[in-house]
């Protein structure tokens, strides 16, 4: 296990140093010069004026470091990355890893409660679907499945604000991020993503219903509330790997739903720097989640070692077999 581990911990290193190499040199490559994005665009003027701002274009290029060649600019980012130093704003002049903190809470607020949605609704209804295959109840589940994963979470998101903010005038438009605001875009978020995960459920419930243990249980005797309720169970241990994935992607996807309701999280914060053309915050958000998924994989790849007895059997048989062979 130790030496697995170690492995895997250095996969993981390798994969976050290419990562952020290759998004650095991506962010650098995108039209644009933070530069002129904050002077504003130069009037067409002549003479001392336009020297005057060429100049000061010039003097920020050189205080940001952008005249630099782009492999010594991310030398100089990636050490002071590994003294935890994420850079300084271009425009506010704060650090980044502060402005991220202040709206990371919100942005996890926001993805809990997306994900508690998105399982509860994800569970009950693969379940039900599974239970009642071939009922009107399941073609019903499973043609509102089909519309939801059809349809992008921004269109059911400005239909969610039309019919609960406009027409009921149940929500309220705002940019704070208070409990009454939370339940519209996580409920937006969880919808969209519910669908695949109540056809996971639906497809492992059915996988296991059909085993022979579920067969002979039943001709056993023993309840089929209890043989079923075992079945869950095991039809939902694949499942962990799919919600911590599903919560990454909330966390990194919350762009788009976060700037449709003015949610004060670091998607919002993250999609308002790259209009900036903000490097810092651009490649702090972006480094933060890559290794927040990497780390997030390397827990549920330890997580489901010990929830799923059947790989504690197979490393047993691998290691009894070593031992004979030598």
């Amino acid at each position: 296990m130790p030496a697995v581990l170690l492995r895997k911990l250095s996969d993981a290193a390798l994969t976050l140093f290419c990562a952020t190499l290759v998004l650095f040199i991506l962010i650098r490559l995108a039209p644009g010069d933070p530069a002129v994005l904050l002077l504003g665009q130069p009037a067409e003027v002549a003479g001392s004026q336009s020297q005057a701002y060429e100049r000061k274009a010039e003097e920020l290029r050189a205080q940001w470091g952008l005249d630099r060649p782009v492999f010594m600019q991310y030398a100089g980012w990636l050490g002071r990355l590994l003294q935890l130093d994420l850079g300084t704003s271009l425009y506010t002049g704060r650090q980044v890893s502060e402005e991220l903190a202040e709206r990371l809470p919100a942005t996890l607020q926001l993805s809990l409660a997306a994900l508690f949605i998105q399982v509860t609704l994800g569970i009950a209804l693969g379940a039900v679907s599974a239970l009642k295959a071939g009922a009107a109840s399941d073609n019903l589940i499973r043609f509102a499945c089909v519309a939801l994963a059809s349809t992008p979470a921004f269109v059911t998101g400005l239909f969610l604000l039309l019919l609960f903010a406009v027409s009921l005038g149940a929500y309220e438009i705002s940019s704070e991020a208070t409990w009454n605001r939370l339940w519209l875009p996580a409920l937006t978020m969880g919808l969209a993503s519910m669908p695949q995960f109540a056809r996971m459920v639906r497809a492992n419930m059915l996988a296991e219903l059909g085993q022979t243990y579920v067969l002979a249980a039943l001709s056993r005797g023993l309840s089929r509330r209890k043989v079923v309720a075992h079945a869950c169970r095991n039809a939902l241990l694949p499942l962990v790997t799919v919600v911590a994935l599903s919560f990454a992607a909330f966390l990194g996807g919350a762009v788009v739903i976060e700037s449709l309701f003015s949610w004060p999280g670091i998607g919002k914060y993250a999609l308002d720097s790259i209009l900036r053309k903000d490097y810092p915050v651009i490649q702090g958000y972006a480094f933060i989640m890559v290794a927040f998924v990497i780390v997030l994989h390397l827990c549920v790849d330890v997580l489901y070692a010990y929830l799923d007895p059947r790989l504690h059997h197979k490393r047993k048989r691998a290691a009894a077999g070593v031992e004979e062979h030598a």
